[in-house]
């Protein structure tokens, strides 16, 4: 069926929903198994499987908090993956001040109940809502025996012996576990921006480079050098990219750049949109005494992209050494 996406809770088709309550940010696999747990419940009771989530279109989040180098997805992939896993109803609703300081019963009594028409609500077993965070299981357990409403409590889904958190991805983000992030999220995690002109240094010394701003509500990565692929208009090139701020080229207190060399690729990128996929830490970002000896570590850094890729990501990497032994 088609998908659905509301960026309002008022004036909805009538339709009874099966309703998934909670942030997805990264879409990792413990919101995976939240979601396949609703959309079984949701076909035994004949209900229109949805997620309610939020945008953070005024950036500030929950308690007032300014938005900043928190996200794994954009909300466009949040929409494309959630589509992917079947879901037919996507509520993306800007968090507003009016919106965060509804209680937890006029959330589930005025947006869920009336205005969604949600027969059956999953929440996390830790899930909160409404003002303050006053809602929790045991609330909408509660509220459930007096409204026709049926709660779906959730358990939380453990990886390697802990639970799997958008807060535990990008932890291993900001290290550079790169294979441990991608595996929590069933997905690679992307920087996406538009091509902006540079210093050219990458041209001059073979390895020519896109480079864009790392998005400001993007969460961050260690800064360093990274086996990836990068897509483009619709084609997936392999890459290498480094993430940080140049050192041996650029001033200190300069922007986060992403700079990107697509090894196969040979066109002008100014201007074009790039999105970045990550898939393996190479070495942390160094600073270079000459244009030779940074030239040189580039070249080893493809080399050991290059295997990686030829290997189908077996291949050992150059390690975390800024010098060529």
């Amino acid at each position: 069926m088609a998908l659905n996406v509301y960026r309002k809770s008022e004036h909805l088709p009538f339709a009874p929903r099966g309703i998934a309550l909670g942030v997805f940010d990264g879409v990792h696999k413990g919101h995976r198994h939240l979601i396949s747990m609703l959309m079984r419940r949701c076909e035994t009771l004949e209900l229109r499987p949805g997620v309610f989530t939020f945008s953070y279109d005024t950036g500030v989040g929950f308690n007032d908090r300014i938005v900043n180098h928190d996200f794994l997805m954009t909300d466009d992939e949040k929409i494309e993956t959630l589509r992917s896993l079947g879901v037919e109803d996507i509520f993306l609703i800007p968090l507003t001040s009016e919106f965060c300081h509804l209680s937890a019963d006029s959330f589930l009594r005025g947006v869920l109940v009336e205005s969604l028409n949600t027969r059956l609500l999953a929440i996390g077993e830790d899930g909160r809502f409404g003002w303050k965070g006053q809602g929790d299981a045991a609330f909408l357990k509660e509220f459930a025996r007096h409204n026709a409403l049926e709660p779906l409590i959730v358990p939380d889904f453990l990886w390697k012996g802990r639970k799997v958190t958008s807060t535990r991805i990008r932890e291993a983000l900001a290290i550079g576990h790169i294979e441990e992030a991608t595996e929590m999220m069933e997905s690679a995690f992307r920087l996406q921006g538009i091509v902006v002109s540079g210093s050219n240094l990458g041209s001059r010394i073979g390895f020519p480079t896109a480079n864009f701003t790392y998005p400001s509500t993007s969460a961050l990565l260690r800064r360093g050098v990274y086996a990836t692929h990068t897509r483009l208009d619709g084609v997936r090139w392999p890459s290498i990219t480094n993430v940080g701020v140049a050192p041996s080229v650029r001033e200190t207190g300069s922007d986060m750049l992403v700079e990107t060399h697509l090894y196969d690729y040979d066109g002008d990128l100014y201007g074009r949109t790039l999105a970045v996929e990550f898939e393996a830490f190479i070495r942390d970002e160094c600073v270079f005494s000459t244009i030779h000896d940074l030239a040189a570590r580039v070249r080893a850094d493809l080399d050991a992209v290059r295997a990686l890729h030829q290997s189908g990501g077996e291949a050992p990497l150059s390690g975390m050494s800024c010098i060529i032994e």
